[in-house]
């Protein structure tokens, strides 16, 4: 009676877990490339508390991947009025994938009232990434406002 190795068996089983996990990767990044329906991609808007109104714009266009890059900030309150020497927090990530941003970018106030740069922002995959502003003005009025992008 011939002899069954046991090795061909073993390779076929390897084979096997490779591609249901190859398969399951696959998946599971399909569904999580896509961003929420009624996602608000809008880039100018009021803070979440109304306080005040922010406009954010890319000084790149398109949006350069894995490069660092700034943004502009335009800060008003909510009649209007640009706000100078406010504190910009700026922090953000990708909310499907559970991490932040891979670099620290920092917002800074420019010349003109109202404006401001945020320098060192990169954004290192394609897909649905928010930017998040903590904003405190001088006079001690406070906001938050998050943006989302897909990339």
């Amino acid at each position: 009676m011939p002899s069954f190795s046991s090795a061909p068996r073993r390779s076929l089983v390897r084979h096997a877990l490779c591609g249901a996990a190859l398969l399951a990767t696959v998946v599971f990044a399909g569904s999580a490339m896509a961003e929420p329906k009624g996602l608000d991609l809008s880039l100018d808007r009021p803070s979440d508390q109304g306080v005040f109104r922010v406009r954010i714009r890319s000084q790149a266009a398109p949006i350069p991947m894995s490069r660092v890059h700034q943004w502009t900030v335009h800060l008003t309150d909510k009649a209007g009025l640009p706000i100078s020497g406010a504190d910009l927090t700026v922090d953000g990530g990708m909310p499907e994938h559970h991490h932040g941003l891979p670099t620290a970018p920092r917002a800074t106030p420019v010349g003109t009232p109202g404006d401001y740069v945020i320098s060192g922002l990169k954004f290192s995959m394609r897909g649905w990434w928010e930017m998040k502003l903590a904003i405190k003005a001088p006079d001690g009025r406070a906001d938050r406002i998050t943006f989302n992008l897909v990339l």
